[in-house]
């Protein structure tokens, strides 16, 4: 299990080198995946050239069956059903994938991000009940590093296991320092 945070920005390097942004999605009363970690994959690995997605839950465990949409110019377009309550960005087309057993699918990028341009990829998780957070200008750089970009469900009224952990170890604290 890990504790992750929300970025509320991307990491320095992600956004010089991809002229890449973070954008954060208004939760829907069901929810909203949060963007929590985001890093650069090495050359001539088994990452390279590609968009990496990971999407867990709450806890920090993986989930599967999750739709990530990667936006470019040149995608096939996609109409949203009526169940949506929310409204992913403009504009709707993308290469839409279910994430693996593992929570994870990836994206091999064939276009180059040219420097001083941002990326042609926006990515996303495309799920009616719950909002995304999206990161637009990813692609593949020159030298063949990728993206990894790790989303973690927010369900309203959802308290991770570490949190409710940390409350009862509080108040067990109190309960020990009373005596």
């Amino acid at each position: 299990m890990l504790n992750y945070q929300p970025l509320n920005v991307l990491p320095q390097d992600i956004q010089q080198d991809w002229m890449a942004q973070l954008h954060k999605a208004t939760p829907t009363e069901k929810g909203v995946f949060r963007l929590v970690a985001a890093r650069r994959t090495k050359p001539k690995s088994f990452e390279e050239q590609r968009v990496t997605v990971l999407v867990v839950d709450e806890n920090g465990f993986p989930i599967p069956n999750i739709r990530v949409a990667f936006s470019y110019s040149t995608a096939d377009a996609f109409t949203l059903s009526g169940d949506f309550l929310w409204t992913p960005p403009d504009p709707p087309k993308a290469f839409i994938v279910p994430t693996s057993g593992s929570g994870q699918i990836d994206q091999i990028q064939g276009g180059g991000v040219k420097k001083g341009e941002p990326g042609g990829v926006t990515v996303y998780l495309l799920e009616p009940e719950f909002s995304s957070d999206y990161v637009s200008g990813a692609g593949m750089l020159a030298d063949h590093t990728g993206l990894h970009l790790t989303f973690q469900l927010r369900r309203a009224g959802v308290k991770p296991l570490m949190q409710r952990i940390e409350e009862i170890e509080a108040r067990l604290d109190a309960i020990e320092a009373g005596k």
